[in-house]
């Protein structure tokens, strides 16, 4: 069979080397089962959960560059304008 793509042959492959026959040994004793591990090791910092909402370009866009401008993080961002918005509307 010829090669119509005239694509290389791969390279041959490497010829396994042959480990030295290690020592039998005794196979190790059982160790004695610890207490089991706790399921979640991991620590909550605080109540933070995911909000997805669907906002138009101009709102996101306008998050993000004020984030920028008062170096702080979206979620400050949104705590505050809900503060600003329970100042004027009343509590949740």
């Amino acid at each position: 069979m010829q090669n119509p793509l005239k694509i290389a042959p791969p390279p041959p492959r490497r010829t396994p080397v042959s480990e030295p026959a290690a020592d039998v040994a005794a196979p190790p004793a059982p160790v004695a089962p610890a207490a089991p591990p706790p399921k979640f090791a991991q620590v909550k910092e605080d109540e933070r959960v995911q909000f997805n909402k669907r906002v138009t370009r101009r709102v996101a866009d306008g998050f993000e560059m004020l984030a920028i401008r008062s170096r702080k993080r979206v979620p400050e961002l949104l705590a505050e304008a809900l503060e600003l918005l329970e100042e004027r509307y009343g509590k949740v």
